[in-house]
């Protein structure tokens, strides 16, 4: 905590990089009226500042039921701020960098990227009530050396992230799929699908009208993507997007994930209600897309129906039913038609979103609600647990020997926060 501009986010992110831990950055949380108010040079007060504040309290509260460490950055100048924010004496820790007016003034003209105008800088240190029961740090020393400081002072011991981060400042990356040497996948609420190689070099491939929701390939090698609110499955083409299948005839709501056979026919899931809406829960469809793209029903009557996987036989299809926490099983036909509905495994409340296959036949599952990625076998045993940078949405199993799970992050699946926060990524895993 501090006034801008006292290096709270630089020794924030190099803390978490040292200790393995999450990294938040509190300014992406002010709503929009406060980043246009201070970059209008006007300064914020109690009232513009509780919104924000609330947003804070809830993303520790969160880490706190989950029992995950993080390090936030936030100005939380007044003590009554503080107080909102400590939920917890014995988890919840401030550290204060402590500077002049004139050095960090200083700084603050060297910053170009930032939407605080300089002449908030007073306003900052009018508002700031300096605390009495923080680890207090001089910030006229270098960012490493304030890190190590805090460290030593709050007894951290050093630690590493078990995932690595590929590419970042995503709004919210889902349904990855490895081809080609490159890791494809939908940056939803950007509206585009990308594809990234392993050195983190990036492309766009296409730029939709919609919401971008699963992917695959035709076998004549033809990419389909999900039109998510209009309903619909489009094929792109000498980069050019056209209808493949229609599918809001059958769809109760929003289409989400898309799994393509070896033989190209479709799966497709939807919500089945309005999630973001605040609408009660409903069930939804499966959606079976032949060869000739015509759609019929495959499934009825699922919690949510998302991430699916085809065993390598190409005989059992699992969804994820991510509401009802689990993962069904059904056989599948010679033409494509699903029958013998079973459970699979119960994930006993973690919420599957995405999910994919390992070499073993033992199911990746991304579960955002526990911040984890759950490696499962049949029947529901959790056989391992890996906790990334981000929320995990989605996970797909790729590289060149098979041998990387890359995952698909977030901090929020909230449409406004994910463009605002910009907070996503891919990670990776070497399996």
């Amino acid at each position: 905590m501090g006034v801008s501009g006292s290096g709270k986010s630089t020794v924030g992110r190099l803390l978490a990089e040292k200790t393995g831990w999450r990294f938040i950055e509190g300014d992406h949380y002010h709503p929009a009226e406060n980043r246009a108010k201070m970059a209008a040079a006007e300064p914020l007060n109690d009232q513009d500042r509780q919104p924000w504040l609330a947003s804070l309290a809830n993303v520790i509260d969160r880490h706190l039921q989950m029992d995950r460490s993080a390090v936030l950055s936030c100005s939380a100048l007044k003590q009554a701020y503080r107080d909102q924010l400590m939920r917890s004496p014995e988890a919840v820790h401030f550290v204060y960098l402590e500077g002049s007016y004139e050095l960090i003034m200083s700084r603050l003209k060297q910053r170009t990227d930032h939407f605080m105008r300089l002449e908030l800088l007073q306003s900052q240190f009018n508002d700031l009530e300096p605390p009495s029961d923080a680890l207090r740090l001089a910030i006229d020393q270098p960012a490493d050396t304030i890190a190590d400081q805090i460290m030593k002072r709050m007894q951290l011991a050093p630690g590493k992230a078990e995932t690595q981060v590929l590419l970042d400042q995503l709004m919210f990356p889902e349904a990855p799929r490895w081809r080609d040497n490159q890791l494809w996948f939908t940056d939803q609420h950007a509206r585009q699908v990308v594809r990234v190689n392993l050195q983190g070099e990036s492309q766009i491939v296409a730029e939709l009208d919609d919401l971008p929701g699963g992917l695959g390939w035709l076998p004549d090698g033809r990419l389909l993507v999900v039109s998510m609110t209009k309903r619909r499955i489009l094929t792109l083409s000498d980069h050019t997007l056209a209808l493949y299948a229609d599918l809001h005839k059958l769809a109760s709501f929003h289409c989400n994930d898309l799994l393509v056979d070896p033989l190209g026919r479709c799966y497709a899931g939807n919500f089945g209600f309005d999630l973001h809406g605040g609408e009660a829960q409903a069930p939804a469809e499966l959606i079976l897309v032949n060869r000739d793209g015509e759609p019929q029903l495959a499934a009825e009557q699922l919690i949510f129906p998302n991430g699916c996987a085809l065993s390598p036989d190409g005989k059992t299809l699992l969804v994820a039913e991510t509401f009802a926490s689990r993962i069904t099983a059904f056989t599948v036909s010679a033409e494509g038609s699903l029958s013998q509905r079973r459970l699979w495994a119960d994930l006993n409340g973690a919420y599957p979103d995405g999910i994919a296959l390992d070499s073993q036949q033992n199911l990746w599952v991304a579960a955002p609600n526990r911040s984890r990625l759950l490696l499962v076998k049949e029947g529901g045993e959790i056989v391992r647990e890996v906790v990334p940078v981000g929320d995990p949405y989605a996970c797909m199993v790729g590289g060149a020997e098979a041998d990387t799970l890359f995952i698909t992050s977030s901090e929020t699946d909230n449409p406004e926060e994910a463009r605002r926060l910009r907070s996503g990524r891919i990670e990776t895993l070497k399996l």
